[in-house]
C-alpha cells in the first residue's frame, strides 16, 4: 500500500466502493451496482490515523487553484452499465496501482442475502505484499463496503518492496444511488 493516497488511488477507491452489490456469478467476487448517479462517501486509515482531513485539505486547495473548472459535486459519481460491473480483484490492481504493478486474488467466503465476506492477497514481483478481509452489506440501492488489512511500503514506480514495517490498513465505503440519470 502506497504511503499517501493519490487521487488516482482515491477515485479507483470510491469507483470500487461504488461496485457493493456482489454476485456469487463467478469464482472471484463480481460487484455490480445499478448504473446512474451514486452519492458515496469514503474514509481510509493508515495505522489507525484517518486520512480524510488531509484529503479534504488537498481538494479544497485544488479547487481554489484552478480556473473556472467545473467538477461534479464531491461524493456524488456516474456511473455506465460497463463501469457498473467490477470485478473486485481487478479494482483492487487499479486501486493500488500508484505504488507498483500489482496482481490481486479475492476469495469469497459468504456471498448471500445482502451480505458479503472474504479475503483479499495482493503481491509485486518485487516483493509488496497487502493482504486483508472484506465485508459488505447490500441491496439494489445502497451499500457498505469495508476492507481491512496489512501491507508493507513498496516503491511505487517499480513494485520493490522497501524497508520498514507493515501498515495497517482500512477502508470504509458507504452509497446509495440516487437516480438512473446523470
Amino acid at each position: 500500500m502506497p504511503t499517501h493516497v493519490s487521487p488516482r488511488l482515491r477515485t479507483a477507491m470510491t469507483a470500487a466502493a461504488l461496485s457493493a452489490l456482489l454476485l456469487p456469478a463467478a469464482a472471484a467476487p463480481v460487484l455490480e451496482l445499478k448504473p446512474g448517479l451514486w452519492v458515496h462517501d469514503s474514509e481510509v486509515w493508515i495505522n489507525g490515523q484517518s486520512l480524510k482531513p488531509a484529503m479534504q485539505a488537498l481538494r479544497s486547495k485544488a479547487r481554489s487553484q484552478r480556473d473556472g473548472a467545473v467538477d461534479a459535486p464531491d461524493g456524488q459519481a456516474c456511473l455506465t452499465p460497463q463501469q457498473a460491473r467490477i470485478d473486485l480483484a481487478r479494482y483492487l490492481e487499479t486501486a493500488l496501482a500508484d505504488s507498483g504493478p500489482w496482481r490481486c486474488e479475492t476469495h469469497a467466503s459468504q456471498l448471500d442475502g445482502g451480505n458479503a465476506n472474504g479475503s483479499y492477497a495482493c503481491r509485486t514481483g518485487g516483493g509488496g505484499l497487502t493482504q486483508g478481509k472484506f465485508s459488505a452489506t447490500y441491496g439494489a440501492t445502497q451499500y457498505k463496503l469495508e476492507l481491512n488489512g496489512r501491507g508493507n511500503v513498496v516503491d511505487g514506480r517499480t513494485g520493490e518492496a522497501l524497508p520498514g514495517g507493515d501498515m495497517e490498513q482500512r477502508l470504509l465505503s458507504t452509497g446509495r444511488w440516487l437516480s438512473g440519470s446523470c
